[in-house]
């Protein structure tokens, strides 16, 4: 009976600890592709206007030339614009948890923690590796 309690108990724990997010794979797949595109738009920005960007925020206005039609697909998230030098990436988190990342001078998207989401909305991506 002990190894019995024992055994369930231990399915119990691993069926908890393999829950499925709730992250649809379609889904985050056409954001991911969105999001690859203001990325860049947002490195071109940072690199080649006259503008010195300190404001995540404006530097994201000037990208999509104030256009809140492309930040649509994301309005139950949140964007995060990280400025590091003249390198510039974009983050989507949910809350505080951080499920696609971008740095906007690569071709594809960099990295798609939806799968595995990391309970903390900051980068993972050091810029100035990546850029260079």
């Amino acid at each position: 009976m002990k190894h019995l309690i024992l055994i369930m108990g231990m399915l119990f724990c691993i069926a908890c600890a393999n829950k499925p997010n709730d992250y649809k794979a379609e889904e985050m797949a056409d954001l991911a592709s969105q999001l690859k595109d203001i990325a860049a738009a947002l490195d071109g920005t940072l690199k080649f206007s006259d503008t010195h960007y300190t404001d995540g925020r404006q530097l994201l206005q000037d990208a999509i030339n104030n256009d809140a039609n492309r930040l649509t697909p994301f309005k139950k998230y949140q964007l995060h614009v990280i400025i590091d030098g003249n390198n510039a990436a974009l983050l989507l988190c949910d809350n505080n948890t951080l499920l696609i990342e971008d740095a906007g001078c690569t071709a594809q998207s960099d990295v798609q923690h939806w799968r595995q989401p990391i309970n903390e909305c900051k980068t993972t991506v050091a810029l100035s590796q990546v850029c260079n």
